[in-house]
């Protein structure tokens, strides 16, 4: 009943496993969007539009009233699908392409799909898809004040939304041996010199740091190692809106792109800790653009005037660029864009607006000659390379129109060739770097640390996964 990540990966959700899951630990290369089995045994493909799921036999609730530690059956994902599929619930978008959903006795169940989609199984593993028990929504008539009862390897202790979620292990959990700790605290810590404090002295096991924290702690613990994540779609987006003067000519979007040097931006911005990339989810690191080809395309400043002249514009070139106030970093970074528009022929004025304003008014309703701010927080590929940048899509704001680039969108959309589709994909983003229409200069590298005792946490937190935690370990020698 939210959308907010920090119940369902990081609060209360932890609770509850999903029918499938994102992979995480040894030898899986980030970033993921690769599925395994959660709750399941196997499953099959009927046909591109219908599989069949065979669940494990061992899965009981949590010993909870008044679920009472029962055996997990293909009704109880029946129920949850149907739950989460209502137009009331808040995350019944990612269920939007589900035709049906029945069992077929107590251990398999069939799910078809109204069209052939390549990002189905992501939707099933996302952190919002739970597999909830019907007597428990029964109690209230929703899970907002719990019971909180899952399958998963934690079971809720105690939950304080304004400071603390406490969990404990599971002792019934159906994978052997985990989770591995005894305990799991979550503690929410909106001030970062609080979060960084409690870090430096022990208080905190395990930390996001952002990169002036890391370079200060990294000057004070020279045996310090990140665990370094690329997260594709999250961080900062340039957009141009190419169904206006000036950018209804891609000769002067392109020239917009050439005067742009995001490396630069990266280092003097971002602490080093960012990469170029486009504004949607990646499946593997071979859909994130090569680095070698990237830098071709920015650092241009001859060719941006040049494609300025080819265009005929002689005099300096009106564009009011608005970026939303997510932070000194977005500012800083979209004024040193504005600087490097100008020295090639653009008279590029900045204009601040609120988080609100950027999200309703900018990035959803089209409001912007060009736009710097974060894209929305969508967490399948289909979900941004569909609505985004096809030439129909609901949020197609920079009004393209593309026949080309539509073509492979609709290929990719089903292809569930992981090889296929990812030749797809490198040709979309050489497609969209061509024309100029967006991109991201600055996609996040989270920089995560943890103390020294702590061992095998390897995390992937891509579509919100949180499974990972079932493998931390904690040396006590």
């Amino acid at each position: 009943m939210d959308v907010s990540p920090a119940l369902s990966t990081w609060g209360p959700g932890l609770a509850y496993s999903r029918l499938l899951r994102f992979k995480s630990g040894t030898g899986v290369r980030l970033p993921s969007l690769a599925v395994e089995c959660d709750v399941c045994e196997s499953w099959t493909m009927e046909s591109p539009t219908s599989f069949v799921f065979r669940l494990r036999d061992d899965v009981r609730w949590q010993g909870i009233a008044p679920v009472n530690a029962r055996a997990l059956v293909a009704e109880d994902i029946v129920f949850s699908y149907v739950r989460q599929g209502q137009p009331s619930s808040p995350n019944s978008p990612l269920l939007h392409n589900m035709a049906e959903v029945g069992a077929m006795g107590q251990l398999d169940l069939r799910i078809t799909t109204r069209s052939q989609d390549a990002d189905f199984f992501a939707v099933l593993a996302d952190g919002h898809s739970k597999i909830v028990a019907r007597e428990a929504v029964e109690v209230n008539g929703d899970l907002r004040s719990g019971p909180t009862i899952g399958v998963g390897p934690w079971i809720l202790e105690r939950s304080d939304t304004n400071d603390t979620h406490v969990f404990v292990r599971n002792p019934d959990y159906f994978d052997p041996g985990q989770p591995l700790l005894d305990g799991l605290r979550v503690h929410i810590l909106p001030d970062e010199l609080t979060r960084n404090a409690s870090f430096l002295v022990g208080a905190l096991d395990v930390h996001e740091m952002s990169p002036q924290t890391w370079a200060e702690y990294k000057s004070q613990t020279l045996s310090a190692s990140p665990i370094l994540i690329q997260e594709p779609g999250i961080g900062l987006e340039v957009g141009l809106k190419a169904d206006r003067a000036p950018f209804d000519d891609a000769r002067v979007r392109r020239a917009v792109f050439r005067s742009m040097d995001p490396y630069k931006a990266i280092d003097e911005h971002w602490g080093g800790f960012a990469f170029v990339s486009m504004g949607f989810r990646a499946y593997d690191p071979g859909w994130i653009p090569a680095d070698n080809e990237a830098r071709q395309l920015f650092a241009r400043p001859g060719d941006a005037e040049e494609l300025l002249r080819e265009a005929g514009i002689k005099e300096p070139v009106p564009v009011t660029i608005k970026v939303g106030d997510f932070g000194e970093a977005f500012l800083a970074h979209a004024h040193a864009i504005s600087v490097e528009m100008q020295s090639v022929g653009f008279d590029a004025v900045v204009e601040i607006v609120n988080r609100r304003e950027f999200g309703e008014s900018v990035w959803l309703g089209g409001d912007y000659e060009m736009f710097v701010g974060p894209p929305a927080p969508i967490a399948s590929p289909n979900g941004y390379l569909l609505p985004v940048l096809h030439s129909d899509g609901i949020w197609n704001t920079t009004g393209h129109r593309d026949p080309e680039l539509d073509a492979l969108l609709e290929q990719q959309a089903v292809s569930l060739d992981p090889a296929i589709r990812a030749e797809l994909i490198g040709r979309i983003q050489g497609r969209v770097f061509e024309q100029a229409y967006r991109f991201m200069p600055a996609a996040k590298i989270a920089i995560w640390a943890a103390q020294p005792r702590v061992q095998d946490f390897r995390p992937n937190f891509a579509g919100n996964e949180y499974h990972h935690w079932a493998r931390v370990w904690v040396d006590g020698s």
